[in-house]
């Protein structure tokens, strides 16, 4: 398919299951009421945000089959360079070496969790994706790539939303953690608060509190969503008729505290 939309798993759009960078060496243990999640990387390392383009893609697209009602697999086979232009990146050999590194760290991180997809919980360990191999034919190659029973679930049960369209042009994987956590807080209200302190451990960063709030501070802005700091809070607005409204009437209110 020549454009299809953007699909991500609500799951780790929720929860921080990808590293923000390639560092993360160690298990990470994660619980928010009454969910408990463990991440164990691979001697590569833990997945990271960038490696997710390759769930992405492969979720775009099954999601475009079924809505197009044509027949389903877990199995999806594409050529990495039609991957690396989709995500807006490079084509040189280094680009096609991180992604079959992304691929081994895929596979090789494994998530154990209670959380519950379309009614089926995983007491076991799993993979981001189930298993990958290189295909090559006269000449050519592509990636054929299995995904792991629980994204199949997310799938079937529609566990999935709609990224926006310059998603991958987001370079830093900060951003593109902050922007993942505000479309699932915030996608069909208009305005949404969270707290600082649950907003850092949602996207998984160690930084200090005072830095992380700094840092959102000077952000403001991330693709449809406007962000305000008050407090401990983080306000996110969306870049609707409603949400610039309440976003007019949140500043004027605080113009007016002085």
């Amino acid at each position: 398919m020549t454009h299809v939309s953007l699909k991500s798993d609500m799951f780790s759009m929720v929860w921080p299951v990808f590293a923000l960078d390639g560092k993360s060496k160690d298990a990470l243990d994660f619980s928010y009421k009454g969910i408990s999640i463990k991440i164990e990387p691979s001697f590569l390392g833990r997945a990271t945000i960038k490696d997710k383009e390759i769930l992405i893609y492969c979720l775009s697209h099954i999601m475009a089959a079924k809505n197009a009602k044509l027949e389903l697999s877990n199995t999806i086979c594409f050529n990495t360079y039609d991957l690396l232009k989709a995500t807006g990146r490079g084509t040189s050999g280094k680009e096609y070496k991180l992604v079959k590194k992304a691929l081994y760290r895929l596979s090789g991180t494994l998530i154990t969790t209670d959380y519950i997809f379309n009614g089926r919980r995983f007491m076991e360990s799993m993979g981001l994706i189930e298993s990958f191999k290189l295909i090559e034919d006269g000449g050519l190659s592509c990636w054929q790539v299995t995904l792991s029973d629980w994204l199949i679930e997310t799938i079937d049960d529609n566990d999935v939303l709609t990224l926006h369209e310059d998603y991958f042009k987001l370079s830093k994987p900060f951003e593109r953690r902050l922007y993942e956590v505000c479309r699932k807080r915030c996608g069909r209200p208009s305005m949404q608060i969270i707290k600082l302190d649950n907003l850092r451990e949602r996207i998984g960063i160690k930084l200090p509190s005072s830095a992380f709030k700094n840092r959102i501070q000077k952000l403001k802005k991330i693709l449809e969503y406007r962000l305000r700091v008050e407090n401990d809070n983080v306000f996110i607005f969306r870049d609707t008729e409603s949400g610039r409204t309440q976003l007019t009437k949140f500043e004027l209110e605080r113009f007016r505290k002085g």
